[in-house]
């Protein structure tokens, strides 16, 4: 089950980029793991999960993208290891 969010807590989150992204941009958000991969067209999409952070440090990841110019896909919050797999 998913924890609840609100501005303080911390909870794990997965951002869809299209793209590929350097792992240096992620500094200081902890050990965020990175998977680029070729979809439709050929383009690189990239999908950052195990970001655990609270709101101000999510917000602040995505204005570090949006700075950087990458494109938002998705972001979301990521289902806890015990959660039974989507169907």
């Amino acid at each position: 089950m998913k924890r609840p969010i609100s501005l303080n807590s911390e909870n794990a989150y997965e951002i869809t980029v299209r793209g590929a992204i350097d792992v240096s941009w992620l500094a200081g958000f902890g050990n965020v793991d990175l998977q680029t991969e070729i979809v439709a067209g050929g383009e690189h999409q990239s999908t950052l999960s195990k970001i655990v952070t609270d709101q101000a440090g999510l917000v602040g990841l995505i204005r570090r993208l949006h700075g950087l110019g990458v494109v938002l896909v998705s972001v979301r919050q990521a289902p806890e290891a015990d959660d039974p797999a989507p169907t």
